[in-house]
């Protein structure tokens, strides 16, 4: 009996080291996808135009991500989002009510080796 308690200790320690492990990989990737996010603003010279801007968390995709509506840009809502945790950006732009894809955006952006410059 105390040879089970001792494994059935292990394996709940195990799963309580892994969740917290979990947890904390996801919370360092989403503070790194935001701050990608935030330096190509930056560095694009956008964050002066920018009217509102919502962080949003994908379950699907696994990353942290920015809708952004610009000044001069009022109907669009541009969804900001890095490809991978340090490098990569797409900049992608959404009809406010349709919720449909406009291709040729004024924002519109694909930078498959984006990297801030620091």
């Amino acid at each position: 009996m105390k040879t089970f308690l001792k494994i059935f200790g292990l394996l709940v320690l195990s799963l309580i080291i892994a969740v917290v492990f979990f947890f904390c990989l996801r919370t360092y990737q989403g503070h790194k996808n935001l701050e990608l996010v935030d330096n190509y603003l930056k560095e694009e010279n956008l964050t002066q135009k920018v009217q509102s801007e919502k962080t949003l968390y994908s379950a699907k995709k696994g990353l942290y991500y920015k809708e952004v509506k610009f000044k001069d840009d009022k109907d669009l809502t541009y969804v900001v989002q890095p490809i991978a945790t340090y490098k990569g950006i797409v900049v992608q732009a959404f009809d406010s009510e349709t919720k449909e894809n406009i291709k040729h955006a004024k924002y519109n952006k694909f930078e498959k080796d984006y990297k801030p410059k620091d």
